[in-house]
């Protein structure tokens, strides 16, 4: 048994119209939201490479300082022990700053991703929302 509805021609035709015109707006919002998206996730990369290389680069002048104080003091037992003992100690800073900041950037790279899901989930509501806008009409 079939149904049958009565619709106003011109209403839909005016309705479709306005989804269709509005179709293109909502894709290009997508698609700049996709690309900010894609700017968000590549400048956190960089940060946190630069971050990492910032980090070996400053451990690389702590272990090469710690080096130099070390030979400078070899020639006396006391010296030499006390030279190993801030060597290690500097090495163990190092090593430290090192994590703190591999820490610190794994927490920056973890908000960023958590800021594009968030972004992405909103994306993806906007587009159901456009979906059910369409199916009702």
């Amino acid at each position: 048994m079939g149904r049958w509805v009565i619709v106003d021609e011109e209403l839909f035709a005016t309705k479709l119209h306005r989804m269709r015109a509005s179709l293109p707006d909502e894709i290009r919002k997508a698609m700049e939201i996709q690309r900010e998206s894609e700017r968000y996730l590549r400048a956190a990369r960089e940060e946190a490479q630069r971050i990492v290389e910032e980090a070996k680069r400053e451990a690389e002048k702590i272990l090469e300082r710690a080096r130099q104080e070390a030979e400078r003091l070899i020639d006396e037992n006391l010296i030499v022990r006390q030279a190993e003992q801030r060597a290690s100690e500097i090495l163990t800073e190092a090593l430290r700053e090192s994590e703190t900041r591999r820490q610190e950037t794994d927490e920056y790279i973890r908000d960023v991703l958590n800021r594009l899901e968030r972004f992405a989930n909103r994306l993806l509501e906007v587009v159901e929302e456009g979906r059910q806008k369409f199916s009702e009409k």
